[in-house]
C-alpha cells in the first residue's frame, strides 16, 4: 500500500498487489489464534493479577455519589414527598420523564398519578435530583438494572417509591446540603411532615371564589 501526500490534508492511497500468502489469509489467522492462546495462558496462572472480578461473588466499590437506580422518597405518613410540579422532567436533558398529576380533594395537594422513567433513554446525569425542590428524587449505588425488553426499562411509580423506613445509607447522588439527621427516614430531614389540613371543611365545598384569588 502505498500513501502519496497531494495536498495539505490531501493524501492518495494506492493498493498494492497481494502474495500469494496474503490471500490465503491463513498465516494472519493462526498468528492471531496464537496470540490470543498466549493471553490465555498468561492470564490463567495469574489470575490474582487480572484487572476483572468474579461477578456477581465479587461487586466492585463506586463512589458513595454513584448514579444509579431512582428511586421516589416518602414522608413518614406514607405519601410521597413529590408534589408532580414538573421541575425534574423540566431539567431532563434526555426527556425521560413522563409525569400526570394529580390534586388531593382534601389538602388541595398535587401529587404524581403517573411518575414514569425510561431508563434507556435516561443518561443517569442527576439534573432531576437537583430540580427537585422537596428533596423528593434520588439516585441510588444500584447499578443492577438488567432487563430482557424494552417494555420493562420504563420504571413507574410502583419500582420507584420506597417506604419511610428506607435505609438513606449509601443513598448515592442527591444534592448535599450539609450534615443532616435522618433519623432512619428516606428524604428531606427524616423528621418527616405532617398532614396538612384541609382549607375548608370537609362537608362543606370549597369556594370557588377563594381560589380565584377573590374574597372568602
Amino acid at each position: 500500500m502505498a500513501i502519496t501526500r497531494i495536498a495539505p490534508g490531501v493524501v492518495r492511497v494506492e493498493r498494492g498487489t497481494l502474495t500469494f500468502g496474503q490471500r490465503l489469509y491463513l498465516p494472519a489467522v493462526i498468528a492471531g489464534m496464537f496470540i490470543t492462546l498466549g493471553h490465555l495462558v498468561k492470564n490463567f496462572f495469574n489470575l490474582k493479577k487480572l484487572p476483572t472480578i468474579s461477578y456477581p461473588e465479587q461487586k466492585r466499590v463506586y463512589s458513595e455519589r454513584f448514579r444509579g437506580r431512582h428511586i421516589l422518597t416518602s414522608r413518614e405518613d406514607g405519601t410521597t414527598r413529590c408534589v408532580a410540579c414538573f421541575m425534574c422532567s423540566t431539567a431532563c436533558p434526555a426527556e425521560c420523564i413522563t409525569i400526570e398529576a394529580g390534586e388531593d380533594e382534601r389538602t388541595r395537594e398535587k401529587f404524581p398519578v403517573r411518575y414514569d422513567i425510561d431508563l434507556l433513554r435516561c443518561i443517569f446525569c442527576g439534573y432531576c435530583v437537583d430540580a427537585c425542590p422537596e428533596d423528593a428524587i434520588y439516585m441510588t449505588r444500584d447499578y443492577e438494572m438488567a432487563i430482557d425488553t424494552r417494555a420493562r426499562s420504563v420504571v413507574g411509580l410502583r419500582d420507584l417509591v420506597v417506604p419511610p423506613n428506607f435505609p438513606v445509607a449509601p443513598m448515592g447522588w442527591r444534592p448535599y446540603y450539609g450534615e443532616m439527621t435522618k433519623k432512619g427516614t428516606a428524604g428531606g430531614t427524616g423528621i418527616g411532615q405532617p398532614i396538612r389540613q384541609a382549607p375548608f371543611d370537609d362537608d362543606s365545598a370549597p369556594n370557588p371564589e377563594l381560589f380565584r384569588g377573590g374574597a372568602a
